[in-house]
């Protein structure tokens, strides 16, 4: 069962730290709260903007979760309004460890740093517009390793976008990294790259638009090493791109990506028309050395552009050429 935790709730156990209660251990802001497995934190206008706190005496980090690990619940009129966020303090050694979801963040503008989830049915999962998961590590579930969701379209004038750095995903049953948003920032942490390694059905699936991915690698997966697809002409705020990315002995393709045709990807031609050359999907980096693959078994999917870039590199441009009213109403 899940423990709800609100600020009120708090203010109540640092006051019976007066008495005999038993010591606390992490903290939420700058007040003594101990995280045991279940726990549930709802945001409220009281505790927005907090940071909930991991000490190594926390009891979620020496017990193996049934029910789950830690829920942050951000809903309501003013959600878009509210921030929070964990830090695990790099708990490598005693990691979150249990069935379900390790780490589940519900709701916009919710932040999970520093984690290390071990053995759930999905390790750490954000549905929501601002979510914000860096130098974390999922390894051993049965389902995916990260899932992150968010449908708010690259038109929607409130969008932040979804932050994704520097976080490992090894040895999961389903996807190493499961992805469905747009407006995604994907890069190298403060720590790590985002890495892939040995998950089931495969490195990295990623879905949506405007996502900017760059230094990620996948390595020994069991299907493609990057699953990357994109539907729209619009490469949104951030940018639709793909760089600097490796892919090596998966059992699938290495890199499949697909984008659309926007007429600015023109490799060996000439500008406008590309004549002489080739356009490839918007973002697609062609740099050599900028994108790397080797020993992957798996074939490229139909309509898959040649490339010089490595053993199982496919990028494919879908669709017709993007027109021009068409990108003039992107935002």
């Amino acid at each position: 069962m899940f423990r709800t935790a609100s600020l009120t709730g708090v203010l109540v156990g640092a006051t019976l730290l007066l008495g005999s209660a038993p010591a606390w251990a992490g903290l939420l802001g700058t007040t003594p709260f101990t995280v045991s497995c279940g726990t549930v934190i709802n945001v409220t206008a009281a505790n927005s903007g907090l940071t909930l706190t991991l000490d190594t005496t926390d009891p979620i980090l020496s017990t193996r979760c049934t029910g789950g690990g830690i829920k942050v619940v951000n809903k309501g009129s003013n959600a878009l309004n509210q921030f929070f966020t964990i830090d695990c303090h790099t708990n490598q050694a005693t990691p979150i460890m249990g069935s379900g979801i390790g780490i589940r963040l519900d709701g916009p503008n919710l932040a999970a740093f520093n984690c290390y989830v071990d053995g759930f049915t999905v390790g750490v999962e954000a549905d929501g517009d601002g979510a914000d998961i860096e130098d974390s590590q999922v390894e051993n579930a049965t389902g995916d390793g990260f899932v992150v969701k968010s449908k708010l379209s690259i038109t929607n004038i409130n969008i932040v976008g979804v932050t994704f750095t520097g976080n490992r995903a090894i040895g999961n049953g389903g996807w190493g990294f499961n992805l469905a948003a747009n407006e995604i920032s994907g890069g190298t942490g403060s720590f790590f790259n985002n890495i892939a390694d040995s998950n089931a059905k495969g490195g990295f699936t990623i879905k949506g638009d405007g996502n900017a991915l760059s230094g990620s690698e996948a390595d020994n997966n069991g299907g493609p090493g990057f699953l990357i697809v994109s539907k729209s002409c619009c490469s949104g705020s951030s940018g639709q791109s793909f760089d600097t990315a490796a892919a090596f002995a998966n059992q699938g393709p290495g890199i499949v990506y697909e984008a659309r045709n926007d007429g600015s990807n023109c490799v060996g031609g000439t500008v406008p028309t590309c004549t002489g050359g080739t356009f490839f999907p918007l973002g697609f980096d062609t740099t050599p050395g900028g994108i790397t693959a080797a020993d992957n078994k798996g074939s490229c999917p139909p309509k898959s552009l040649p490339t010089m870039l490595g053993a199982g590199v496919c990028p494919i441009a879908l669709g017709k050429l993007c027109s021009a009213s068409t990108l003039n109403r992107c935002p």
